[in-house]
């Protein structure tokens, strides 16, 4: 008998539910001891351990890491950058203003697009000879 994978699943789940609430309240316990652990700094209920608070001059000891050269780059032209962002974002909404325009006017544009086809195709097909260019230059 062929069953699908979801009753598969459930019938599977069915008899072995006491392993999988097993497993999951292990987890549980592992992660609320890892959350107590990250919470907490054993070395401050460390009687042993003289626990001085770090001063400032700890914290310049540390050497400072090189930046990236993505990190040195946005550093040095972030004024460009940040132009250019906002450019692009004024340029969405202009884009999204066209884009609705074109859709509520869309027959009118393409009339006057036809149109100006038109009268580039004649100009072309009449600018071929001299009478033509004539023609043009009194009516055009």
């Amino acid at each position: 008998m062929v069953t699908n994978s979801k009753e598969y699943s459930r019938k599977y789940y069915a008899e072995h539910r006491e392993m999988f609430r097993e497993s999951s309240r292990r987890y549980q316990e592992k992660k609320k001891l890892e959350k107590k652990i990250r919470k907490s700094n054993p070395q401050l209920f460390d009687m042993r351990e003289d626990y001085t608070t770090p001063t400032r001059q700890d914290f310049q000891a540390i050497p400072t890491r090189e930046l990236t050269y993505s990190q040195r780059y946005y550093a040095e032209n972030r004024e460009r950058i940040r132009e250019k962002q906002r450019e692009t974002r004024r340029r969405k909404k202009i884009n999204e203003r066209q884009r609705a325009y074109y859709a509520a006017n869309k027959e009118h544009i393409c009339e006057l697009q036809r149109k100006s086809y038109a009268k580039r195709q004649r100009e072309k097909k009449l600018s071929r000879n001299f009478l033509g260019r004539l023609y043009l230059k009194i009516f055009g």
